[in-house]
Formats: C-alpha cells, sequence, structure tokens
C-alpha cells in the first residue's frame, strides 16, 4: 500500500511538473513572437471596457486607435497596454477610461469571475507573471484551472497551426445600431435602487492594476490621461458619484483628467444608459477630434476649456 501511494505522488509531481514545462515554454514561444502592432502613424490610443468601446469611433479620429475592450477590467487592460507600448513607439498618449463602475467591488468578478477567467485568461496568460496568476488562483481556483486548462490548448493550437504572428489585439470601436427607448427612462427608478442596493466597496484589486498601468506608462515616458466618456444622465451609475470623486481626487490627484459624461446627446443617439450607439459615436467622435486639433491637450486648464466647449455644445444643440 505505501509503495502505491509513493507512486501515485511521484506521478502526480511528474505531472504537475510537465503541465508547469509546458506553460512555461508556449508562454516563452508566444511572448517572442506576439504582435500588438497597429499602424504606424498612430499617436494615441484608448484603453478600457464597453463605455469608451462605443463611444470612441477611431476612423473619425486621427492618429488614434480605440483599443477598449466590453467586459475587460483594468487587470486585463494592463497586459494588453504594455504589450502595445513595447511595440508601438509612436505612441505618446494613452487614455484610459475611469468611470463610475469601474471602482466598484463588482469589478473583482471581471477579474477572476468564471466567465471572464475563461474569456480574457487566454488571451493575456503568456504576459502574466506568478503574482499575477496567485490574485486568480487564490481568488477562484477551480475557474484558474479550467481556464488555465484552456489556454494551454489555446497556445499549443496557436503553435501549430503557425497563427502567433497573427493580431493578439482585441477589441476596437463597436459600432451599435440600437437606441435608447423610452421603456428604459421609466424603468431609471427600478435601475436607481438596483444600482444602490449594489453598491459596495472599492475593487482595489481592479484599481492595483490601473495603478501599475499608470506606473509602466510614465516609467516609458509615455503620457496618461484619465477620461470619463459620455453618460446618460440618469445613468445609474452615478449613485457612487461622491466616492467617485474621491477617489479621483486623492488616490489619482496627480493624473490628468477629462471628464466628458455631460457631453449633450438625445436620446435616440444613446444605445442604453451607459452607451452611445453609432450616431451618438459619430457626434461625440467628430467633437473631440475637433478638440485634439484645436490643442485640447496643450491646454492649462483642460477641464475648463472642455466644459466650456460643451457649454457651447448644448446650446447650439437647442437652436
Amino acid at each position: 500500500m505505501g509503495t502505491f501511494i509513493k507512486f501515485f505522488f511521484f506521478f502526480i509531481v511528474i505531472f504537475i511538473g510537465l503541465i508547469a514545462f509546458v506553460s512555461i515554454s508556449t508562454s516563452f514561444i508566444e511572448r517572442r513572437y506576439s504582435n500588438f502592432k497597429i499602424e504606424n502613424n498612430t499617436t494615441s490610443i484608448v484603453i478600457g471596457h464597453s463605455h469608451p468601446e462605443c463611444a470612441f469611433n477611431d476612423s473619425l479620429i486621427p492618429n488614434l486607435k480605440n483599443l477598449s475592450q466590453s467586459g475587460e477590467s483594468y487587470f486585463y487592460n494592463y497586459f494588453k497596454t504594455k504589450r502595445v507600448i513595447m511595440q508601438n513607439a509612436s505612441i505618446n498618449v494613452v487614455f484610459v477610461e475611469f468611470t463610475n463602475n469601474q471602482i466598484d467591488e463588482s469589478m473583482d468578478d471581471w477579474i477572476w469571475g468564471d466567465k471572464f477567467l475563461s474569456n480574457s485568461y487566454p488571451k493575456y496568460s503568456s504576459f502574466m507573471n506568478a503574482d499575477d496568476n496567485l490574485v486568480l488562483f487564490q481568488n477562484n481556483p477551480s475557474a484558474f484551472i479550467n481556464a488555465l486548462s484552456l489556454s494551454l490548448k489555446t497556445k499549443i493550437t496557436k503553435i501549430f497551426e503557425n497563427k502567433l504572428k497573427r493580431s493578439h489585439i482585441s477589441g476596437g470601436y463597436l459600432h451599435l445600431e440600437k437606441k435608447l427607448t423610452d421603456s428604459i427612462i421609466k424603468n431609471t427608478e427600478r435601475l436607481k435602487h438596483e444600482a444602490i442596493a449594489a453598491q459596495k466597496d472599492i475593487s482595489e484589486a481592479n484599481l492595483s492594476y490601473l495603478d501599475a498601468l499608470i506606473e509602466f506608462c510614465t516609467a516609458n515616458n509615455k503620457r496618461v490621461i484619465l477620461i470619463r466618456s459620455p453618460q446618460h444622465e440618469k445613468y445609474p451609475g452615478y449613485e457612487n458619484e461622491n466616492k467617485y470623486v474621491e477617489i479621483l481626487q486623492t488616490r489619482y490627484a496627480n493624473i490628468e483628467y477629462m471628464d466628458f459624461s455631460n457631453f449633450p446627446l438625445t436620446n435616440n443617439e444613446y444605445a442604453d444608459l451607459d452607451h452611445l450607439n453609432y450616431k451618438g459615436a459619430k457626434v461625440f467622435s467628430e467633437w473631440f477630434a475637433d478638440l485634439l486639433s484645436n490643442g485640447l491637450l496643450e491646454k492649462k486648464n483642460k477641464q475648463d476649456y472642455i466644459d466650456e466647449r460643451i457649454m457651447t455644445k448644448s446650446l447650439e444643440s437647442r437652436i
């Protein structure tokens, strides 16, 4: 019986060692041949989740590339941004979405929840270190093991099918056709109560990777500007506005910030209370491009300039 137990544990050690070897080897190969290159004329990128993904139509904004991805937390934004910066020397400005729902504790699920792990981990596992993997394993071991298995399968398939040199970048501008309906507005009170009930503490895990993203960009002489994309005035996420402002004015007091949340749009230019549809994205993106061409980033008081232009736009919309 003792011999069997020894043999069993020996087999387990060998098996784990083999898995570790395959994982490390495939990660090394993927890192070596990874392709995060974008157009040579790109000087700025937008990083974030679905809010900027639907707001910034980069075909209308010269020299800007929208790399936002629905459901992507700062944890995964961080690995994408690092590789993009490393492979694209022309980039000098990184716009990072910083909005109300990104501070909430519910963002933890976007990092290690079953759905998000299985979707995002295989994309970025090769670019994570031991500490990053430990964060995921400690918080959801079973889902992490499943995601690790899926990641290994994905990487091995890429290697054998010679697909490693294809673009690794996921995300980009999302064209939405739908428009905000009266039924959504009517349900605003219900959404508001749900938002209040759902409020918890902040997601320290999510914000720590925003800190790491900012630190990496700064160390590589890239300018980081936090932004808040347009949101409907009845957006339920505004319920944590006080906490949001507090974090902005303390933790990120030394980071540039531009708030576009009050940009004037009609209900027909929203897909829902969180996101712009293609009509709203066109209006906002053309307006944003005009601000950039008029030296927005060189303004001493950028937010004052933005607010002034928003007020002008609002008055024009009423005429």
